[in-house]
Formats: C-alpha cells, structure tokens, sequence
C-alpha cells in the first residue's frame, strides 16, 4: 500500500514538474519572440523614419546621361535618401549641371591638326565628376571625386568630398567624428601617408616624382570615409612633378 502511494505521488510530482516545463516554456518564449518583434520592429521604424523614400536606397543616382562612351564620360545626378539632406542633394545637383554645361567640342575649337590629341566623341574639355558609395552596418558612405578632363592629357583629379551617414540615427558624421570613432588624429593618418609616399617614391634623374612635402604641408584637399568593411579610409590629393593624382588608404 505504502509502495502505491509513493507511486502515485511520485507520478503527481512527475506531472506537475511537466505541466511547470510546458507553461514555462510557453511564457519564455512568448516573451523572446515579443522582445525579438519589439528590436526588430524598432530598427525598421528608423529605416521608415530617416529615408525620404523608403523604397529607394540610401544614396542612388538618377539622369544618367554618357557623353562619351569610349573615354567613359558619364554624368549623373545624385540623391541623398536621407530627411534633411534634401538641400544637399539640390547643391549636388547644381554643381553637375554646371559640369554638364562646361562641355567643349574638338571640332569648334579650330586646332590646325590634332597630332597628339585623344578624340573620344569629339570631346575637347569638360569637367568630369565620379561617385562611389559604400555600405557598412549602419554607415554609407559618398565619396565624390572631381576631375578635369581634356583631349591631350585625358582626366586630372582635382578635388575630393564626402558625406558619412549613421542610417540608424540618420545623421551626418563630422571629420571629427569619424576620428573619435577610429581613435586615431589627423596627424596619424598624415604620418601613414608620409611613409606610404616614401615607399612608392620615383626618383628621374635626381629628381624626386612625388611632392610629399608639398603634399604634405597644404594637405586641405582629402576626403575621410567608412569602406565596405568597416574601415576608415582617406582619399587625398598627390602633388607630383608630372600631373597632380589621388590616392586611397585605409587608416
């Protein structure tokens, strides 16, 4: 009789600890797919909070238009999907308009020959601007690079820009807080481009190509930026004693 008991008590026991397994159960899980729904639900609303249109992405180009095909010459507009970048992206429009106005055509300019000279499409000059984006995590980046081009001596850089954006917060990132970001001052990054300079250094002649101190010593024309794979990176202006280039660099 006693052995019946324990039995049936202990079956209790046994039923109980499994209902105690399933309600619990239950209840976590519930409360993790809730919790799930409720970051997950958050991380959408700033996508749908900080993008003009939701369906677009963050940076994207519109009214592409080639010019020459051969010398890859191609103007296009760029929009910046993010609210309150909107005045922005007008600017950025109206300086390609400009560039798209200042082409100039080989045949008006009457050259007595066109010895030496490349003739893409009949392009005689131009400005000429490029873009490249870049997406990590909750950052994109917009690089933009200008260039002068012409019929003897095809593109030359000219200038740099960017624009960082934290998606997640919708905000433009400084200069300033991007280093903060990479715990590294721009006097760093210039010692790293001083050694990088030295190392590609092309000397004719007795003649030093690359200008690193002038490179150096004005360094104004440089743009910061966060790569595909979450690195800071640095495009800068190379003075040189052949014709003025840029470089990239993570830092």
């Amino acid at each position: 009789m006693e052995d019946g008991f324990k039995s049936k008590f202990g079956f209790c026991l046994f039923i109980i600890f499994i209902i105690f397994l399933i309600v619990g159960g239950y209840f976590f899980t519930k409360k993790m797919i809730n919790s799930d729904f409720t970051f997950n639900n958050k991380d959408n609303d700033r996508v749908i909070n900080y993008k003009i249109d939701e369906n677009k992405d963050y940076i994207y180009f519109i009214n592409e238009n080639t010019i020459s095909k051969e010398a890859n010459l191609v103007y296009k507009d760029v929009v910046i999907n993010i609210k309150g970048e909107e005045k922005l992206t007008e600017s950025l429009e109206a300086e390609n308009k400009a560039n798209k106005e200042s082409v100039m055509y080989i045949s008006k300019q009457g050259l007595p020959n066109l010895d030496g000279v490349y003739n893409y499409d009949d392009i005689y000059a131009l400005f000429q601007r490029n873009y490249e984006v870049f997406d990590f995590g909750g950052y994109v980046s917009l690089v933009i690079k200008d260039y002068s081009y012409s019929c003897f001596d095809l593109l030359t850089f000219k200038s740099s820009k960017s624009y960082v954006y934290d998606t997640l917060e919708g905000k433009r990132l400084s200069e300033n807080d991007l280093l903060s970001k990479y715990n590294i001052t721009l006097e760093e990054i210039k010692n790293k481009i001083r050694e990088e300079l030295n190392n590609s250094q092309i000397i004719e002649d007795g003649v030093e190509i690359i200008k690193i101190d002038e490179t150096l010593n004005n360094f104004q024309n440089y743009s910061l930026y966060i790569n595909d794979f979450g690195k800071l990176c640095i495009t800068y202006l190379v003075k040189s004693m052949d014709k003025d280039y840029n470089l990239n660099m993570e830092v």
